[in-house]
């Protein structure tokens, strides 16, 4: 009986001592860094691992657990951009320059030569295909193509569906700003004041909303003729946004 009791005694003096030691170890924390991060354009936000850190670049997004980690960066109006940085303890990854790409799928057109509807032959062409690019005569066999055209009559730009036996329309939204490349988004066809036709005097440019339902950005860049032997005609350059009711530029 005292051999047992003795026993049991050994055994629960082993397992106190056991369980001290272990409550005295240290736990060794997992080392931890930061992560520097900036974009062209600035702005974005910095998603890490799935999850939203709360900050915009350029920022440092700092007590990383050492490992290698998924960063996400987003920002309106361009791609998200996924890509992986280690971070080692004690230290910041710089993560180099991050150049975000847009996703507005527009397409630049131009400059493309239109001529007035009076007194032009096969190859000097009236009309246009804003999807396309292509110039095509209003009495072609392409002309069922055409968006907008040039008219002899007040040498007007305007929608396709105002010449005979032709039906697409097309609306113009008036800017007052002449630059094309200013990144500036239309108006949604619901809102403000849209018309059928513009001026070839036009010096801002306009935006558009096409037969589909495709907004496109024009602007008026050269102009000539009208003069005996010579029709008048007007040049333009455009943006096509090839997403259907997409009005980003």
């Amino acid at each position: 009986m005292k051999k047992l009791i003795l026993l049991l005694l050994i055994t629960f003096i082993t397992l106190l001592v056991t369980s001290c030691n272990s409550k005295n170890d240290p736990v060794t924390p997992t080392p931890q860094g930061n992560i520097y991060l900036t974009s062209n354009p600035a702005g974005a936000q910095i998603w890490m691992d799935g999850t939203n850190t709360s900050k915009i670049t350029p920022d440092t997004v700092k007590n990383v657990d050492e490992a290698s980690h998924s960063i996400t960066l987003k920002l309106q109006e361009f791609s998200d951009t996924t890509f992986s940085v280690s971070v080692s303890g004690g230290q910041t990854s710089v993560v180099a320059t991050v150049v975000l790409v847009s996703n507005i799928m527009a397409t630049l057109y131009g400059p493309a030569r239109i001529y007035e509807t009076a007194g032009t032959n096969t190859g000097q062409p009236s009309g246009l295909d804003l999807s396309s690019g292509k110039a095509w005569g209003v009495s072609s066999d392409s002309s069922s193509l055409v968006d907008i055209y040039y008219s002899s009559s007040g040498y007007l730009i305007q929608s396709a569906d105002l010449y005979p036996n032709l039906i697409r329309q097309t609306y113009f939204f008036i800017t007052s700003n002449a630059n094309l490349f200013n990144g500036e988004d239309s108006p949604l066809k619901n809102t403000g004041t849209w018309t059928n036709s513009i001026t070839d005097t036009m010096s801002n440019y306009v935006f558009l909303y096409d037969h589909d339902g495709h907004y496109s950005k024009l602007k008026i860049v050269n102009s000539g003729g009208g003069v005996p032997g010579e029709p008048a005609w007007v040049e333009v350059q455009w943006y096509y946004n090839n997403t259907l009711l997409d009005n980003r530029f």
